[in-house]
């Protein structure tokens, strides 16, 4: 594999437009993706590229750890401990571009996301993957991993837990691959798409 592809690098501010491009691309197929933006609206590309740029847009401006993988083939938005929530205002100034993405489907998005933060672990502090992605072309490479491995290994050396959810089962074997574990299940508003709660515990040293 060329140099290119493997290389991961941390994002910046002047990236944000990449990042969102590649996990718009990469969640096209997701089921809570797609249940929250089906397949036959209108624009629906844009639309992806709307939210997960004004995600990533959030996450860049707060100095949440952001990487890029494989010459753009692969993204991943990462919390901090004690950092893994966003705030409230956070999510204002970001309205405009949310409402363009989920049209009438805004208050369920937002439901979603209050009831995944109600399941979030308040403790112990731990690093949180928001969103890991790569293009639909670019998949099975290995990018996954190497975005993960980058911070990781920081949350080993420091003996700090991680946490994610994963919003498609095929993706489950690669986060138990590199260490987390199912710890609950739920559907998405009770008759959505399930989503798997997964857990990290630091490796030993």
């Amino acid at each position: 594999m060329p140099e290119a592809e493997q290389a991961v690098r941390l994002a910046e501010a002047g990236d944000v437009k990449q990042l969102g491009d590649v996990l718009a691309d990469a969640f096209a197929d997701d089921p809570v993706v797609s249940w929250l933006i089906p397949p036959w609206v209108d624009d629906r590309d844009e639309r992806l590229r709307l939210f997960f740029t004004s995600m990533s847009r959030t996450y860049l401006r707060l100095g949440k750890p952001c990487y890029l993988a494989g010459d753009g083939s692969a993204a991943a938005l990462w919390g901090s401990p004690d950092s893994w929530k966003l705030p409230m205002e956070e999510m204002v100034s970001e309205a405009e571009p949310q409402i363009a993405a989920f049209g009438d489907r805004l208050e369920t998005a937002v439901e979603l996301q209050l009831q995944i933060e109600g399941l979030h672990p308040a403790n112990p502090p731990h690093f949180y993957l928001a969103y890991l992605g790569a293009r639909r072309g670019s998949q099975g490479r290995g990018h996954g991993g190497r975005l993960m491995q980058s911070v990781l290994t920081q949350a080993d050396a420091d003996g700090v837990p991680a946490y994610l959810e994963s919003s498609n089962a095929r993706n489950v074997p690669l986060y138990e691959r590199h260490g987390f574990t199912v710890v609950g299940e739920f559907r998405a508003l009770n008759d959505g798409p399930t989503m798997w709660r997964m857990w990290r515990e630091p490796a030993a040293s």
